[in-house]
């Protein structure tokens, strides 16, 4: 079977903090307001982070966007979330940025963790931006090419650093791979530890974690 090349669309650090400012808020004080006022800040935040993301995912195309490329309509995406500013996660004798890697339709999926966990874990962590690798998987044979992607990056990602991401230790699937894949691939997983500054481990009973599943 032939080799699917992978091209991620990858937005770059994005501050949760920054992002709520720029909206008028004040993170800050989250805590201290009224449970109806944080639900519309978390709201509004989270809206406009998606729309930082969607603009990520057009802009990797340039002048080859088409109507079935647009991002609330892709179904068979596979993307990374990871940690950034300078925060890494430990695995073991290693430390990674990467902290999960999942599959489906991005849009719904993305929204679903940044209010599952990812606004949640920033405050904890005190601004700690996040980062998004998004990729489109087909062979135009296989609808499963898109699964069979995810199980790749999850076994590649466990072979170097010794195991699942965070969040899949919590809540992951098992699958066989029957594709091959080329390209840039291995991006998510490069060696950035050179700029780590924090390297994070957090306990079980961490107020931050809300049990997540994936559909």
């Amino acid at each position: 079977m032939a080799s699917i090349e992978i091209a991620w669309a990858e937005t770059g650090p994005i501050s949760i903090f920054e992002e709520a400012r720029q909206l008028g808020f004040d993170l800050r004080r989250y805590h201290d307001q009224p449970d109806e006022v944080k639900a519309a800040i978390k709201k509004l935040t989270i809206d406009r982070i998606i729309r930082l993301i969607r603009e990520a995912w057009r802009d990797s195309y340039e002048n080859d966007y088409a109507p079935a490329k647009d991002f609330n309509k892709i179904v068979n995406g596979v993307y990374v979330i990871s940690v950034g500013g300078g925060f890494t996660v430990s695995y073991g004798n290693r430390s990674s940025e990467v902290m999960y890697i999942g599959r489906g339709k991005i849009a719904n999926r993305l929204r679903s963790h940044l209010s599952n966990w990812i606004f949640d874990m920033s405050l904890s962590l005190r601004d700690a931006p996040f980062k998004f690798f998004m990729e489109t998987v087909g062979d135009g044979r296989s609808k499963s090419a898109f699964m069979d992607f995810e199980h790749f990056m999850l076994e590649s990602f466990s072979s170097k650093f010794g195991e699942k991401p965070l969040i899949n230790k919590i809540h992951g699937r098992e699958g066989h791979i029957e594709h091959s894949f080329s390209g840039d691939w291995g991006r998510p997983f490069d060696n950035r530890t050179n700029k780590s500054l924090w390297v994070i481990k957090p306990s079980e009973r961490n107020s931050w974690f809300k049990e997540y599943r994936d559909e």
